[in-house]
């Protein structure tokens, strides 16, 4: 199923793309095309509806496709033309309450505009489902479409990709619930999305079709693709959540640096909402009784053990991310290294505390800045713009010298953890890796030393606009027909002055009180975070052995190929 979110949206190519296979945008539903799906259930605003079967030479010739041969049946593809632009959680409304109960098939594949799935892809999804009838939903490898080594906006999102599949996406895979099913591209098994023992997945999850009924609902529903596996779960407690690393999507990236923070702000808004949900969904499923009826767990104890570490992990990557100003000033306190002593008899005081105050300071001055800025762009104006460039270059520059005087003094414990850990991402990446030498370079050059600047600076941007609910690309960069409530903007003042006090108070107790200052309390948050990079490299290391140990399957056995709906 082809839905087009918008008629006024389609691009001329796709328009024509689309009449060369005979479909016409503005004709009305016909009456053989009516009784598969009837818009006025779902959706307020007008849809029409197209069905047409097309010979699969006929659509590979017009899409440029390779030559599918002549034995394959041909494609039966209904396109779904809207009014309007009404957001991803409208289209998935219109394809699971409107064409799936017509079709009935086994498995759904999502592929979001923009994402092209390479030659195997659903193959290697299908394989894995086959393997393992437990698995609700699979997460496909993304990666960055034509990422250029010259191009830093483009080599950041691809190192940040791989980053994300190289540690954090094992743990989650290992633990048998990955809290993210992506969005540009996931298959799912519909028994999976049925109504089960503890609750219907598909209720909870479209209802965020109807108004929020707080700011963090709203902003719990732009995850769409966190919530589903969640929901999933705590529907039928043994139901895993895993991901596929040979399913590769290619997929495009934000083209202009406005465009990456607005989806910034709307992954990192949402996934703290999600993670919060997600706690609370989960430990009910923990809780629950496993040998009465609706417990979904099946009485192992070993689901319930990984649950339980799939919460205690989104707890500690909230903990991670809250703490990130505060990690950053103190990191920064330390750039002045073995000169503090001569520093201190010139000045009259320790540098440290004023380099720290100094990063707060100007984190509060971004925060401050960032909220209410123009929908097209990060700031307000091009003062405004150089100002927060040069704060973010003088963290950049002093940041690295803070790094290395942190590990000079570094006990030689922690030193041996993060020199195993490094080795172990790298041998990760070049294991993972398609591009080895190129995500490498990027990685190691260019994302790990700037990681904590450019996340201190989105985290900062995404915080102070928590209370834009908008998509933020895709054209959608107002939120459309929900005026923010005057509610959610103390809501939102109460929780920015929190994160300042207590990332304030943070740095004042480890400055003031601890003894070792900032080196020691680095390195407590460095050693966890090292030693968790290591376990998701070596988890990712051990599947691919794993995969190469197995023999693969030339297609289903036991039974016919099954349907799948895209």
């Amino acid at each position: 199923m082809i839905v087009l979110d918008g008629r006024d949206r389609v691009h001329p190519q796709t328009e024509a793309l689309l009449n060369r296979l005979g479909f016409d945008l503005d004709r009305d539903c016909g009456p053989d095309d009516a009784h598969k799906v009837n818009p006025l259930d779902i959706l307020s605003d007008r849809v029409r509806v197209q069905t047409r079967q097309i010979a699969a030479q006929e659509f590979a010739n017009e899409a440029w496709l390779d030559d599918p041969g002549q034995d394959l049946p041909p494609l039966v593809v209904h396109l779904a033309v809207k009014e309007r632009n009404r957001g991803k959680l409208d289209s998935h409304a219109l394809f699971f309450r409107g064409l799936v109960p017509c079709r009935n098939p086994d498995f759904v594949l999502q592929i979001d505009a923009g994402s092209r799935p390479v030659a195997d892809c659903l193959v290697h999804l299908l394989e894995r489902m086959r393997r393992e009838p437990d698995c609700a939903a699979l997460a496909t490898n993304v990666m960055m479409e034509g990422a250029a080594l010259t191009d830093w906006l483009q080599s950041w999102q691809q190192a940040d990709f791989l980053w994300q599949k190289i540690s954090d996406w094992p743990i989650g895979h290992g633990l048998g619930y990955l809290e993210v099913v992506p969005g540009q591209a996931s298959l799912m098994r519909m028994s999976a999305l049925q109504r089960g023992p503890a609750g219907d997945p598909l209720d909870a999850y479209l209802r965020g079709l109807s108004r929020p009924e707080g700011l963090m609902e709203a902003n719990l529903f732009l995850a769409e693709d966190r919530i589903i596996g969640a929901e999933i779960v705590k529907s039928h407690g043994s139901a895993t959540i895993r991901y596929e690393r040979d399913a590769t999507i290619l997929t495009d990236g934000c083209k202009t640096v406005g465009e990456l923070l607005r989806q910034r702000r709307r992954w990192t808004n949402s996934t703290l909402s999600a993670r919060l949900a997600v706690v609370a969904s989960l430990g009910q499923v923990i809780c629950r009784n496993s040998t009465g009826p609706g417990s979904g767990l099946e009485t192992r104890s070993s689901r319930r053990a990984s649950l339980s570490l799939a919460v205690l992990w989104a707890l500690w990557q909230n903990l991670e991310q809250w703490f990130i100003p505060s990690t950053l000033a103190l990191l920064v306190s330390l750039s002045t290294g073995f000169l503090e002593d001569k520093i201190r008899s010139v000045m009259g005081v320790s540098p440290a505390p004023v380099m720290a105050a100094g990063v707060l300071l100007f984190w509060i001055y971004c925060m401050v800045s960032m909220t209410g800025r123009d929908a097209r762009g990060a700031g307000r104006g091009s003062m405004q713009t150089l100002l927060h460039g040069i704060g973010i270059a003088t963290l950049l520059a002093l940041a690295l010298p803070g790094l290395f005087t942190s590990l000079a003094r570094a006990a030689s414990g922690s030193l041996a953890v993060f020199s195993a850990s490094i080795f172990v991402l790298g041998l990760a990446v070049w294991r993972h890796s398609s591009n080895r030498l190129p995500d490498l370079v990027r990685l190691f050059l260019f994302y790990i030393p700037t990681s904590l600047v450019v996340s201190f600076y989105m985290l900062t941007y995404a915080f102070a606009n928590i209370h834009d609910v908008s998509w933020g690309t895709k054209g959608l960069v107002a939120a459309t027909g929900l005026a923010c409530p005057p509610a959610w903007l103390r809501l939102r003042r109460q929780f920015l002055a929190f994160w300042v006090v207590s990332n304030a108070a943070m740095v004042t107790l480890v400055l003031g009180i601890i003894p070792g200052g900032a080196v020691t309390m680095l390195q407590v948050f460095s050693v966890p975070f090292f030693i968790r990079v290591a376990i998701a490299a070596l988890l990712l290391l051990r599947e691919k052995s794993a995969r190469k140990q197995r023999a693969f399957g030339a297609g289903w056995t036991g039974g016919p190929v099954p349907s799948a709906a895209t």
